[in-house]
């Protein structure tokens, strides 16, 4: 029997946790360096600061198995705040057996309570496994919308 996936909300206990994941999904071969795992700690630190995001960690039993990053903005054509998925991992060992859902699950949960007015997120047009899971989970595509940024 699979255990249940546990969505848990960042906390300063939990900054270990978070940041060997957060460390994961940054270097998919495992080629990280001691100075990364500090530097997401911090990273993770300062995001506990920050009003306008939201991290939680997806638990199986006693391993945390991935996370999701989001962060709050405003529609000013509907009047209403949006919620943005800025970055979701599952460690490759858990995908496929419902923790994106669950971690997904949990941010539209979020959004409808603060009455948002949609879940928004981007990802590679070549990857077709997450487009797969978004589109699944009732995301649209709009490919008629590009990204720009601008770096400072």
């Amino acid at each position: 029997m699979v255990p249940r996936t546990e969505i848990v909300a960042l906390s300063s206990d939990l900054l270990s946790e978070a940041s060997h994941l957060l460390v994961d999904y940054m270097n998919p071969n495992g080629d990280w360096q001691l100075g990364q795992l500090e530097k997401c700690r911090q990273n993770l630190k300062n995001l506990l600061d920050f009003a306008c995001a939201d991290f939680f960690m997806a638990r199986r039993g006693a391993d945390f198995v991935g996370f999701i990053a989001l962060n709050w903005s405003f529609s000013t054509t509907k009047g209403k705040p949006f919620l943005r998925i800025q970055d979701l991992y599952v460690r490759p060992a858990f995908r496929k057996t419902g923790v994106a859902k669950a971690l997904i699950n949990k941010a539209k949960e979020l959004a409808v309570q603060h009455q948002a007015n949609r879940l928004q997120l981007n990802t590679g047009t070549n990857n077709k496994k997450a487009r797969q899971l978004y589109e699944g989970l009732g995301f649209e595509w709009l490919p008629e919308k590009e990204i720009y940024m601008y770096f400072l």
